[in-house]
């Protein structure tokens, strides 16, 4: 079909959801798509009269009631990381309303179109005028902050809400480590310990744990804002103007996120013509040179270095403000958010009713009794992961005040419980359906692998057949344990009902860090466990170790079963787990070779017990090792690599940040027993041609 030109649009009503009214930074980006949105449709203020619902924001969208929006068309810009959305209970509700993501990364593109979602890329939009040359003077916060720093001094500008808002009205101070509070004290703590005189410039509200950590390392810090004991948001919040001005007195900025759907303070710095470093999360691969993107802390810290002697990340400045300039506009966005209305238009046109996903979705009722079935063959540890965390789960559950069962225990004498978890097909299946009907109780499948990828046979795709068989039949949730997998699974065709991300964690009555940090003294002592004498878990890697790793520099000790003699490394047999923790705090570094594991329960172990990590760079393995460790694709890469961690052991040490089994259980029980997670809208017969959120089998 030859296409004639754009469709006139300007009929088309749309209704724009508010923001989260504080004028951060959704506001923002709800003002920037106001601007585009203007010269393509006709917004109306109330959203009965639209055609079609667009928000900048999951939330504000889920306020809506659900007769406002049913049969209507509804885009939402996917405002963080989707990976750490779809770990939120709270999202799965947005993920049946929307009908169409806006990806304003190109991170967020592929990950929206690994689940198969219906999505375009419309990138985060900014003010470059309001940045480049302010239009007002600096406030009074601005001025104070300006007369602090001290002349001379390298300025590190960072400006993210990074201390979570519960708690500090009663002095309790946790940091949100999403935005990586605890990397950048790090890399300013780094650039401090080498003789740097660097000042770390403060902004915005909820830098309570920041400001306090720099101070206690150290490194000089001014703050831009009202130091309020408690929660300062959003009286700290500052002007547009304001920002623009402390960009300009900044030598860099700095962005340490986790995971991003931005951060704007990276297209903000471009504009103000700042030059800057940020995380490979959200816009700053797409925004940024590679020379100003990094993985790991210590790189960072060299390449600061580096920059305050010779300028090196200055000069990346012009660069950056072209690419804003042509890509992160709202006169650039006008043509971006026209193509996706144009196929909104159309499909009004037709009389085509929508919804977000088209899978019929079994919810029940939550009846807070209280009572969770586990579905799991239980084995006393020493054993795989997958056991490893059904028993840690358990553990957690019965801390938490839940009556647990296990496999069906009691339902034949009439025993009921509210919701039920699944691990995989490892449980006596036959069983299971025997005692529970689909419909009879929320069902919680916990679903790792896939298996066939780990292992590559017949039987393992089989395994995998019946275990998305029974997915289909009974799960009102899934939980997916690592990106990768889900990812894995939409490559190989299989379609989990409601998946959540929910990583794995370990029990921390076994596995926890030492109280105190044990300095390196003489060689530098590497360990590795595994359960499963598979090829697949690094057996060769560990081989060429043996024979390649100087033994003056590196003590090396295996735990568990291996296929292959390990000369030079002292082998021990599977441990139980109280044993095994004991002997992780007692090493220095953990290292791991398997390949394509999902969610090492292994290395979420070592983590836990305070072990930096040297990892093969596959699977979910830097998902969850994050900063705390540093990957390698070839075996020659080891050597340097584990002197890396050893000189700079203490700040690897200090960003293990493994899941905290409290929080994971919490998921798993708000999905099991808890929470009235929402009903998907009856599906009409002319939705089958409708792009679903996930692909349906």
């Amino acid at each position: 079909m030859t296409r004639t030109g754009p469709q006139d649009l300007s009929a088309l009503r749309v209704y724009l959801c508010k923001g989260d009214e504080s004028g951060w930074a959704i506001d923002e980006d709800r003002r920037q798509t106001a601007l585009s949105l203007s010269k393509i449709v006709t917004l109306v203020d109330d959203p009965r009269e639209a055609q079609v619902i667009h928000s900048c924001w999951w939330l504000p969208l889920m306020r809506l009631s659900e007769d406002v929006v049913r049969g209507k068309p509804v885009i939402c810009h996917m405002a963080g990381e989707p990976a750490r959305c779809l770990g939120e209970v709270d999202f799965m509700p947005a993920m049946q309303r929307v009908t169409h993501w806006i990806a304003q990364s190109r991170q967020a593109f592929e990950q929206l179109s690994d689940i198969s979602a219906s999505v375009s890329y419309v990138p985060y939009a900014v003010d470059i005028a309001a940045f480049a040359a302010p239009q007002q003077g600096p406030g009074g916060a601005v001025l104070r902050a300006k007369k602090q720093i001290e002349p001379g001094s390298y300025v590190i500008a960072n400006f993210h809400r990074d201390a979570a808002g519960a708690g500090l009205n009663e002095g309790r101070v946790t940091p949100k480590l999403v935005k990586g509070p605890d990397v950048l004290v790090e890399i300013l703590a780094e650039l401090v310990r080498r003789g740097e005189r660097v000042t770390a410039l403060l902004g915005g509200p909820r830098r309570h744990w920041t400001r306090r950590e720099l101070e206690r390392r150290g490194v000089p810090v001014v703050f831009a804002g009202d130091p309020i004991a408690g929660d300062d948001y959003p009286q700290n919040i500052l002007s547009m103007s304001d920002m623009a001005h402390l960009y300009a007195m900044s030598n860099l900025v700095l962005s340490c996120g986790r995971s991003e759907g931005g951060p704007r303070s990276v297209l903000e710095a471009a504009a103000a013509g700042i030059a800057q470093m940020a995380t490979c999360t959200g816009v700053g691969p797409d925004v940024l040179s590679a020379d100003c993107v990094f993985r790991d802390p210590v790189e960072a810290a060299d390449r600061i270095q580096t920059d305050i002697a010779r300028g090196t990340l200055r000069a990346q400045v012009g660069r950056h403000q072209a690419t804003v300039l042509a890509d992160h506009t709202w006169e650039a966005n006008v043509a971006r958010f026209a193509s996706v209305y144009e196929g909104v238009a159309t499909r009004i046109r037709r009389g085509e009713v929508v919804t977000g996903a088209t899978r019929l979705v079994r919810v029940t009722s939550p009846t807070r009794t209280r009572r969770l079935c586990l579905w799991n063959k239980f084995t006393p540890p020493p054993w795989g992961g997958g056991n490893q965390f059904m028993l840690a789960l358990k553990a957690e559950a019965i801390r938490q005040g839940y009556h647990v069962g296990i496999n069906g225990e009691g339902m034949e004498q009439g025993e009921r419980y509210d919701g039920h978890v699944l691990n995989s097909v490892q449980f006596d299946v036959a069983r299971f359906e025997s005692l529970v009907k689909p419909g009879d109780a929320r069902i919680v499948h916990r679903i790792d692998g896939p298996i066939g990828l780990l292992r590559g046979t017949p039987e393992s795709m089989e395994q995998d057949r019946k275990c998305f068989e029974l997915n289909a039949k009974y799960a009102t949730s899934t939980v997916i344990q690592s990106w990768h997998t889900m990812r894995a699974l939409g490559e190989l065709g299989f379609a989990p009902v409601r998946p959540v991300l929910v990583r794995n964690a370990c029990d921390p009555a076994i596995f926890s860090a030492p109280t105190r940090h044990r300095p390196i003294e003489g060689r530098l002592k590497v360990v590795a466990t595994c359960w499963s004498p598979s090829p697949g878990k690094g057996a060769a890697v560990y081989e060429w170790m043996a024979w390649n790793l100087p033994e003056d520099e590196f003590e090396l000790t295996y735990v568990g079963n291996c296929p292959l003699k390990l000369p030079r490394w002292k082998v021990l047999p599977p441990l139980a787990s109280e044993e095994l923790a004991e002997l992780l705090r007692t090493q220095d570094v953990y290292v791991t070779a398997s390949r394509n594991d999902p969610c090492s329960n292994a290395l979420i172990e070592a983590l836990a017990c305070g072990l930096p990590a040297l990892y093969l760079d596959s699977g979910g393995h830097p998902e969850l090792t994050g900063f705390a460790g540093l990957p390698f694709k070839r075996p020659h890469e080891i050597p340097e690599l584990l002197r890396r961690l050893r000189d700079h052991h203490a700040i690897y040490r200090a960003l293990c940040r493994p899941e905290v089994m409290s929080e994971v259980a919490k998921v798993y029980l708000r999905l099991a027993c808890e929470d009235a997670l929402g009903r998907v809208p009856a599906q009409t017969s002319n939705q089958a041609s409708n792009q679903a959120l996930l692909v349906t089998p």
